[in-house]
C-alpha cells in the first residue's frame, strides 16, 4: 500500500518517472542499498559497500537529526529556492516543508536511481511528492525537469537568497555527479543573467516594436493555426547560417518539395543564391539588420515573426504572407481570439533557429533536421561568409566546448544557452527524431548525427506537392471591418495608460507621505491605512492590466532593481516599511516617467492603423 500511495502521486505529478518505473525501472533495486528502521523514529537508507555499511541518516532518530541538520535553512527569505543534493530518506526535505515559509521552494536532485527506488518502495513520502513547494529530479530519468523548474522559479528577487545543501554522505558517495549538479546550477544562472540583461538592454526596443507591429495586423495570419496541417511523415529542415552551411546549402535543391525548408533570417540570402526559395523564413531579433532582406523576391516567401521582431524589417520586406507566431501580450491574445484565431507565447529558446524548432514542434513535425547550426566558431567564424575574428582567453563572453569531432572549440556564452535549449528539447520530446546534419560546430547531445546527404537519401524521397497551399490554410485576419478590433484595443490601451499615470502620481505622493510619517515617529494610523490601501489597489491595477507585459519590459531595469532585494527584509518593522515606501516611490517614478512616451506612441500607432485600413 505504501508503494502504491507513492506511485499514485508520481503518476499525476512526475509522469516521466512513473512511466520509467512502468518500463522496468523497479528492477533497479540494488542489494547494496537497503532501508532500515531507526531505533527511535524514522527510517535509514544504508549503503553496503566493500564489507562496510554507510548510513545516510541517524541510526537512532533520523527525524530529530534531520531537524538539526536543516535548522540553518528555516529562515530563508520569501520566494527563495533551496537546491538540495540528495533525497536520502526524505526527512531533510520534510523538515524543510514543515519549518520554512509557505512560499520558499526546494528542488531535490537525487543522483542515484537505486536510492530513489528503495525510498519510494519502503518509505511513505507521498506528502513530499504532493507538495507544490518541492520538485524532485532523479538523475537519468527526468533530468530536463531540473532546468525547466529552475527556469520557472529563478527570478531577480531570489537570485541572491537561494542556497545549496547536500544531504549527509552524498558528496562522498556521488562526488562526480555533485560536480555536474553544481555546474548545471551555474549554467542556469548564466542563462538567467543573459536573458534578464537582454531584456534590460533591449526592453524599450521590444515594447516599441511590439506596439508598432500592431500596424501589420491587418491581413496577417497566425502561426498557431498550422498545428496538425503538415503530413505526418514530412521532414522539416531548419537552415541556419553557420560556417558549415557552405558545405551543404547547394543540396537544398534536392529536397525542394520533398521536405519543409525553414530558413532563419540570416540564411535566406544564401538559399536564394542557389536558385530556390525556402518554404518559409523566420525572424525574432528586435534589431535584426534590414540588409539581410534585400534579395529580389523575398516578399513572396511566407514570413514568420514574433510580436517583438524589428518593425523596420517588416516595413521593408512587405511580406505578402506575414505570420505572427508568438506573443506574451494579453492585448494581442485577446485580439486574435476576437478575430476567431489564436496566438500564445511559445518558448522560443532565445535564438531564431530555436524559434524555428519551437514552431515545428508545435505544428506536429516528427523529424526535425538542423543544417548550418554550428553554434560554435569554425576557423574563428560564427557565420558563413563572415571574416574571422580574434578570440582571447581573457574575454568572458566566450567559453570552450566539444565539437562534433571531439576537439575543443570556442562558443559565445549566449550561444551555449541555445545549445543547451536544443539538447533539452531533444531529450524532452522523445517522440520526435532530431537530427544534426550541420557537419561542423558544437556537438549536440540527444540529437542523431548524420550528413545532410544521408538525410536526403533516407528521408527526403517523397513529393508533397505545393507546400505553400498548406501555409495558406492559415486564414488572413483583421480584414475589412475586423480592423476595428485593433482600433478599439489601441484606444483602450491609451486610456488605460492615462488612468495608470493619474493613479501612480497619487501613489508616488503617498509613498513620500508614508515614509515621512514613520520617520517622524508620530504615527497617524488612519492615514497609513489609507496610504497602504491605495498602494495595494494601484499595484493590483497594474499587475492585472492587459498592458503589464509592455510595462515590465519597458522599465526592465527599474523592475529588476525593484525586485532584486524585495524579500531581503529589515528586522525592524518600521525600518522595513520605510525601506519599502522609498523603493516603491522610485519604482513609481520610473513608471510615471515612461507613461507619457507610451501614450504618445500608442496615439501615433492609432493614426497609422486608421490610415492603413484594409477595405
Amino acid at each position: 500500500m505504501l508503494y502504491e500511495d507513492n506511485l499514485s502521486v508520481l503518476k499525476s505529478k512526475y509522469k516521466r518517472v512513473y512511466d520509467a518505473i512502468g518500463m522496468g525501472l523497479d528492477v533497479s533495486i540494488s542489494d547494496k542499498i537497503s532501508v532500515e528502521d531507526a531505533r527511535k523514529a524514522g527510517q535509514v537508507v544504508v549503503f553496503h559497500i566493500r564489507g562496510r555499511d554507510i548510513y545516510l541518516n541517524s541510526k537512532y532518530d533520523s527525524e530529530n537529526e534531520a531537524n538539526k541538520y536543516m535548522a540553518e535553512y528555516f529562515d530563508m527569505p520569501d520566494e527563495s529556492i533551496l537546491f538540495m543534493y540528495g533525497l536520502s530518506n526524505g526527512s531533510y526535505v520534510r523538515e524543510f516543508i514543515r519549518n520554512t515559509k509557505k512560499n520558499v521552494k526546494c528542488i531535490v536532485y537525487e543522483p542515484c536511481v537505486e536510492v530513489f527506488m528503495q525510498v519510494i518502495k519502503n518509505i511513505n513520502i507521498k506528502d513530499i511528492l504532493e507538495s507544490d513547494r518541492v520538485h524532485i529530479v532523479v538523475k537519468g530519468i527526468n533530468d530536463e525537469d531540473f532546468s525547466l523548474t529552475v527556469g520557472q522559479w529563478l527570478q531577480f528577487y531570489n537570485k541572491d537568497t537561494n542556497k545549496i545543501i547536500e544531504a549527509p554522505k552524498y558528496i562522498d558517495l556521488f562526488n562526480e555527479k555533485y560536480t555536474l549538479f553544481i555546474q548545471e546550477i551555474k549554467e542556469l544562472y548564466e542563462k538567467f543573467y543573459i536573458c534578464s540583461y537582454t531584456d534590460i538592454e533591449f526592453g524599450k526596443t521590444y515594447v516599441t516594436n511590439g506596439l508598432r507591429n500592431m500596424e501589420f495586423l491587418a491581413g496577417c495570419r497566425s502561426g498557431m493555426v498550422l498545428k496538425g496541417k503538415f503530413p505526418e511523415d514530412m521532414t522539416a529542415v531548419v537552415v541556419s547560417s553557420g560556417p558549415s552551411l557552405e558545405k551543404n546549402v547547394a543540396l537544398l535543391k534536392d529536397i525542394k518539395g520533398k521536405a519543409f525548408i525553414f530558413a532563419t533570417d540570416s540564411a535566406v540570402q544564401q538559399i536564394l543564391n542557389i536558385g530556390i526559395k525556402p518554404d518559409a523564413m523566420i525572424s525574432i531579433d528586435p534589431n535584426k539588420s534590414v540588409n539581410l532582406f534585400k534579395a529580389d523576391g523575398i516578399e513572396d516567401i511566407p514570413f514568420f515573426v514574433e510580436m517583438y521582431a524589428n518593425t523596420e524589417v517588416l516595413k521593408y520586406v512587405k511580406a505578402r504572407n506575414l505570420y505572427f507566431f508568438s506573443s506574451d501580450s494579453v492585448v494581442w491574445s485577446r485580439l486574435f481570439e476576437k478575430a476567431g484565431s489564436e496566438i500564445l507565447s511559445i518558448g522560443t529558446g532565445g535564438s531564431v533557429a530555436t524559434a524555428a524548432i519551437a514552431n515545428l514542434i508545435l505544428w506536429g513535425f516528427k523529424r526535425i533536421v538542423l543544417i548550418g547550426q554550428d553554434l560554435a566558431f569554425t576557423g574563428n567564424r560564427m557565420h558563413a561568409g563572415e571574416d574571422a575574428i580574434e578570440i582571447s582567453e581573457d574575454d568572458n563572453r566566450f567559453m570552450t566546448i566539444t565539437d562534433i569531432n571531439g576537439n575543443d572549440v570556442w562558443i559565445k556564452k549566449d550561444y551555449y544557452v541555445y545549445l543547451k535549449w536544443i539538447e533539452n528539447v531533444a531529450l524532452r520530446y522523445s517522440d520526435i527524431e532530431f537530427i544534426d546534419a550541420t557537419e561542423g560546430g558544437a556537438r549536440k547531445k540527444n540529437l542523431k548525427q548524420m550528413t545532410f546527404r544521408e538525410v536526403i537519401d533516407k528521408y527526403c524521397t517523397s513529393e508533397y506537392g505545393n507546400i505553400l497551399d498548406i501555409l495558406l490554410s492559415s486564414p488572413r485576419l483583421f480584414m475589412r471591418k475586423d480592423i476595428q478590433l485593433v482600433w478599439d484595443a489601441l484606444e483602450n490601451m491609451k486610456h488605460n495608460f492615462e488612468n495608470m499615470q493619474e493613479r501612480l502620481l497619487a501613489c508616488r505622493d503617498d509613498c513620500v507621505k508614508g515614509k515621512a510619517i514613520l520617520e517622524s515617529g508620530k504615527f497617524d494610523i488612519d492615514e497609513l491605512k489609507r496610504i497602504n490601501t491605495n498602494i495595494k489597489n494601484t499595484d493590483e491595477l497594474i499587475e492585472d492590466s492587459d498592458e503589464i507585459a509592455y510595462l515590465k519590459k519597458y522599465i526592465a531595469e527599474s523592475e529588476a532593481d525593484m525586485m532584486s532585494d524585495m524579500y531581503q527584509e529589515e528586522k525592524d518593522d518600521i525600518k522595513e516599511s520605510i525601506r519599502m515606501y522609498e523603493k516603491s516611490r522610485k519604482y513609481y517614478d520610473s513608471l510615471i516617467k515612461v507613461l507619457p512616451e507610451l501614450i504618445d506612441l500608442v496615439g501615433d500607432i492609432i493614426l497609422q492603423v486608421k490610415g492603413e485600413r484594409v477595405c
